[in-house]
């Protein structure tokens, strides 16, 4: 079976250049998982097939956002954390930089 990532030889159209800057929660996501990595819990090995695993709707997602479905999966694979445990810090960094408005 192909997967999404398995383009080889297909035509692929202009390259859309970005060269903006990241956003802090894209800084931020890069830093977690450059400290996971280093502290050896996963490799980008496993990284790079749990983003070529995605199913095609969160594959199509921008660059850090496929790469934060990919490190959420691998953070759960590992059992480092599970998804409940992430989307609660999630909703109470939320709350809290709200309340901060």
């Amino acid at each position: 079976m192909q997967q999404q990532n398995d383009i080889g030889g297909l035509s692929a159209g202009p390259l859309e250049l970005i060269d903006d800057e990241a956003a802090p929660w894209a800084k931020l996501m890069t830093a977690v998982h450059n400290a996971v990595v280093s502290r050896g819990h996963y490799n980008i090995d496993m990284m790079r097939r749990t983003m070529e695993d995605l199913p095609k709707e969160q594959y199509d997602l921008p660059y850090y956002e496929r790469w934060m479905a990919g490190i959420l999966n691998l953070l759960e694979e590992t059992n480092l954390l599970t998804r409940d445990e992430i989307e609660t810090r999630m909703a109470a960094i939320k709350q809290k930089l709200e309340a901060e408005k």
